[in-house]
């Protein structure tokens, strides 16, 4: 028996030991297999420690373990490279241990995640970021239908997150949900084609958002479901389920069949809870403030469907029906109640198609306090829509207060509104309408500024006694209110909503800054006093038409210290003082002193066609005539489509800007300074015109880089992904450097001007397209122009360095240069130089060729060189030549070449100029000779055979001496290499 115990022990022993070995044993081969496995189907960048990798048996016996802390995937996709994409504090995987033993498939069949991050984005293409699989024919079904080729399989039973967040952002929709400290678990055998799943979720945080409009925000979500899921047939139903959102508990069942393209669905949904009380819960907090201190009572019923097709082209059917019945609501610490609330309402689409929507409030009422509220309305479509609508409301706004609870703010006056309307409303057609609203005595008085906005009044009528729009009349009576103390008050009738007839008069003070305290505007602040006495009447039509003389307009305005910003408008605009007078045709700007961002301002003129911008056709052209002048104007703050982006640096790239096409503007400009990229401008002055999307500048005159600029040219955005410039410019005493550093555009094309000190006059004519940082298209450059350089000093440069070099002449670095005039061409992306003369220390010099974007240089240079001037070895030559000293001739004449790039230039001979030299003084040479043979007449036939001996002789030494410099030169070349074509230089504004 003893024996037996200790066999038994023996036994176990060794499973317990064994079991304890299986990580270490098969620890690298599993991580190996899932290296592999990510490595060649997943295209996404893999994050985890191999420390944090490990394996146990004993946590889910008999199954084995394997844990993998912080791990992560990151995009790398074009649309979403760099994107988080999953990570995970922990992620644990329970596996089939005998599939890990045999070394066969590992079957995963639970997943654990803790604190994990699930991102799914989906771009404005509809491209989704967890499209992440590796297309490998090795990673596809065999041919012969056998399994797929993975290490891999999932008989996943169970799955669980703990407090992980849950990322949905579709640019495509556009839509955005958010789900925070989710709780979620599941169970079912995902191995079989017909599996019944049990999950459960949970997020106490949750944000949705649909086309910019939020639905839910900081709401509570449960979801406890039971479905049939079918694989083959890719139909999911549901069972048992409940759902809340808050205290909102609702149920549904139905099912979800997918198709390869589309969705078809059929779903049933209604209320489990029917409390009152549960139905505010769905109301943001920041709307309803101590939700859980509210008294209430009465019943809801909520039910509804969809049903139909879901796909990119369809929507399905939905309805939904809300009832409320004997309903009230009390915030605590308030005396007065919302009572008899009341409400029958459905919403229908039974086509799936928006404009269908039919909306059906068959009742609504409610008491505020001692006020009622009743509505009845059906809107059947909404483009156009048929309407039955009568609407009362009489509101005691002091009760508002006791109601409902608005911290720091006082209420006052009697609300009343009075609406009836039933017909078709679109663009061409009104219901008939008789509606009247009214305010009396009205006050407000908020803590952000307690100066109360009092004696509030008005009367607004609109009816229409026919289906027509021209029988619409609106009016509006007795406006006025009183701001601390300074009146306001308006007065506007409108008839005729086809072609509208119009009075309107309005006159007093307005405090912006007062007036936005009391009602604060969305996205964008504005403060100043605006003081208004203005009057018009007229037709829509004689405005459109630009009738004016049979309009009437007059008043003035004065403005004051007024303060404007907004997110179009982010570097703001500041009015210290604005006078303007008005007529039927123009709005005079007596004056307007302010600022621009931090650009000073100050604009007299006009304005015409005001009134058809203001109120016209779409395509209405606003024209101006005005003076503008500044101290100091920042172009590049106005330079950028990024709205959010900090004042910009002189060397940020600029962007594009598109010129409205509806504006006709000239500008006679007179500014001091004025920062435009790297450059600043002074006493700019000229003429600036904007027009049918185009900038003109009419005999702009400025001075920068130690010169003077005339300018006369275009900036065309007329098509804006195309935009094109084309500029004259007559420029004297710029400074050569100077420019070179600024522009990049003779970085490119001129980089011999790095190495030029000195001033030139230059006229040049250019034109081509723009990118989007402003900078010019190289490629599509052309132009032409005009270079004088008076006097300057060359040193540094290579290429004459290389020819000082091959000639043993020292007179070319530095070089000294005056009066030289250069005509070239830009055309395909180059710099074209038309041959020209210069003379350095007495060689005259002959230079033409052409400049690339790449660096490359084409040069021909002409020397003609006193004999004397040259090196021995070149006088040594032309000796053997001739037989006479070259300091005896007259001037040697040399052609060379010179290509590579201008930081590393190739200077070589042209054979042809030695050789022809050394003809000519070859035939010198035999000439001298025959004349000398010639004088004795006895030895006349002796001359010639002689004169023909040295003629075959000198035309050998000339070619050997030819060989000889052609290989001198070239080993002199290669001496001195070609170095690597430097970096393309980087890109400046155009000039």
């Amino acid at each position: 028996m003893k024996k037996t115990l200790l066999i038994i022990g023996g036994i176990f022993l060794f499973i317990i030991i064994a079991l304890a070995l299986v990580p270490f044993l098969f620890k690298d081969k599993i991580k190996a297999k899932i290296d592999s496995e990510l490595a060649k189907t997943v295209n996404a960048e893999i994050l985890y420690d191999v420390d944090k990798f490990s394996l146990t048996v004993f946590r889910n016996f008999p199954n084995i373990t394997i844990t993998i802390d912080d791990f992560g995937l990151v995009g790398k996709q074009e649309e979403f490279k760099g994107d988080t994409l999953f990570k995970a504090k922990t992620m644990r995987f329970v596996a089939d241990i005998m599939s890990v033993v045999s070394g066969d498939k590992i079957k995963v069949k639970g997943i654990y995640l803790n604190k994990p991050k699930i991102v799914t984005l989906t771009a404005k293409n509809g491209k989704n970021s967890w499209d992440l699989m590796i297309a490998n024919p090795e990673d596809t079904l065999k041919k012969t239908g056998e399994e797929e080729l993975t290490e891999f399989s999932v008989a996943l039973e169970k799955w669980e997150i703990e407090d992980g967040q849950i990322i949905y952002d579709d640019a495509s929709l556009p839509m955005y949900a958010q789900l925070n400290h989710v709780d979620h678990k599941g169970t079912g055998d995902i191995t079989q084609e017909v599996v019944d799943m049990k999950t459960y979720t949970k997020s106490p945080d949750v944000l949705v958002t649909y086309d910019g409009i939020t639905y839910l925000e900081k709401h509570a979500v449960v979801a406890d479901m039971a479905m049939n899921m079918n694989y083959v047939k890719g139909e999911y139903k549901f069972l048992e389920n409940e759902c809340s959102i808050n205290d909102f508990k609702f149920g549904f069942d139905g099912l979800i069949a997918m198709g390869e393209k589309d969705m078809r669905l059929d779903l049933t949904f209604k209320a489990n809870e029917t409390e009152f009380k549960n139905l505010l819960s769905l109301v943001p907090g920041v709307f309803l403030k101590d939700y859980e201190k509210i008294k209430t009572n009465g019943k809801i019923a909520f039910d509804g469907y969809v049903k139909g097709i879901y796909s990119d082209k369809a929507m399905p059917a939905y309805g939904l029906n809300l009832k409320v019945n004997d309903a009230m609501l009390q915030y605590p610490d308030l005396p007065t109640a919302v009572t008899n609330i009341a409400a029958d309402m459905s919403i229908e689409n039974k086509d799936g198609i928006t404009d269908n929507m039919i909306i059906d409030v068959r009742k609504f009422h409610m008491d505020m306090g001692k006020n009622p509220v009743d509505a009845k309305v059906l809107m059947e479509g909404l483009n156009p829509s048929k309407v039955d609508a009568n609407v009362i409301a009489r509101v005691n706004l002091a009760e508002m207060t006791q109601i409902y609870p608005i911290e720091g703010t006082t209420l006052k006056g009697l609300y009343n509104l009075d609406l009836k309307a039933k017909g078709i409303y679109s663009d061409k057609q009104w219901p008939v309408m008789n509606a009247v609203m009214s305010l009396k005595e009205g006050f407000v008085k908020t803590k952000d500024f307690p100066e109360p906005l009092e004696k509030l009044n008005f009367d607004a009528v609109v009816t229409n006694n026919s289906a027509s729009l021209s029988t619409v009349k609106v009016v509006l009576n007795n406006f006025n209110m009183l701001l601390q103390g300074e009146p306001f008050q308006m007065k506007a009738l409108v008839e005729n909503l086809e072609d509208p007839h119009y009075d309107v008069a309005l006159r007093g003070i307005i405090d912006m800054t007062k007036l936005t305290k009391i009602y604060p505007l969305d996205d964008m602040t504005v403060s100043g006093r605006i003081n208004a006495d203005i009057q018009t009447k007229g037709i829509m039509s004689d405005v459109q038409a630009g009738k004016y003389g049979n309009t009437a307009t007059s008043g003035t305005m004065a403005v004051t210290n007024l303060k404007y910003a907004s997110k179009d408008l982010p570097k703001g605009m500041a009015l210290s003082s604005a006078n303007f007078s008005f007529t039927p045709e123009k709005m005079n700007i007596l004056n307007m002193n302010g600022t621009l961002g931090k650009s000073d301002i100050n604009v007299k003129g006009y304005f015409a066609n005001y009134m058809g911008y203001l109120f016209g056709k779409q395509d209405t052209v606003i024209r101006g005539n005005m003076t503008f002048a500044s101290n100091k104007f920042d172009v590049n703050e106005w330079m950028s489509d990024d709205k959010s982006a900090a004042q910009p640096k002189p060397n940020d790239p600029l962007e594009v800007f598109e010129v409205p096409k509806d504006i006709d503007f000239l500008l006679a400009s007179d500014i001091k300074t004025v920062l435009y990229d790297n450059m600043t401008l002074s006493n700019m002055n000229g003429n600036i015109i904007m027009k049918d999307g185009i900038v003109r500048m009419d005999k702009v005159a400025f001075n920068t880089l130690g010169g003077s600029f005339l300018t006369n040219g275009t900036y065309n955005t007329q098509n804006i992904e195309k935009p094109l410039f084309d500029f004259k410019l007559d420029i004297k005493d710029m400074k050569i450097q100077e420019a070179y550093s600024t522009f990049n555009t003779i970085k490119a094309l001129a980089p011999a001007a790095k190495n030029v000190s000195g001033n030139v006059n230059t006229t040049l004519s250019i034109n081509g397209l723009l990118g989007k940082d402003m900078m010019p298209v190289y490629s599509t450059l052309t132009g032409s122009g005009l270079a004088q350089i008076l006097a300057a000093t060359v040193s540094g440069n290579k290429m004459l360095q290389g020819i000082g070099k091959l000639t043993n002449l020292n007179s070319f670095d530095p070089m000294n240069l005056k009066n030289i005039i250069m005509k070239f061409k830009i055309q395909d992306g180059k710099l074209l130089v038309e041959p020209f003369d210069l003379n350095a220390g007495g060689v005259k010099m002959n230079i033409g060729g052409a400049n690339s974007l790449d660096g490359g240089i084409d040069y021909g240079v002409k020397l003609d060189v006193p004999a004397g001037a040259l090196g021995a070895s070149v006088n040594g030559a032309m000796s053997k030549l001739t037989g006479k000293t070259a300091a005896n001739a007259e001037n040697i004449k040399l052609d060379l070449k010179v290509g590579g790039t201008y930081d590393s230039p190739k200077v070589s001979l042209l054979s042809s100029s030695v050789k022809e030299q050394a003809q000519e003084q070859v035939k010198e040479a035999v000439k001298e000779k025959v004349k000398e043979e010639i004088k004795n007449s006895e030895q006349v036939q002796k001359a010639q055979a002689e004169a023909e001996r040295i003629r075959k002789e000198t035309e050998d030494r000339a070619r050997q001496e030819q060989e000889r410099l052609k290989k001198e030169a070239e080993e002199r070349a290669k001496k001195e290499g070609a170095d690597v074509i430097k970096d393309k230089l980087k890109k400046l504004p155009k000039f």
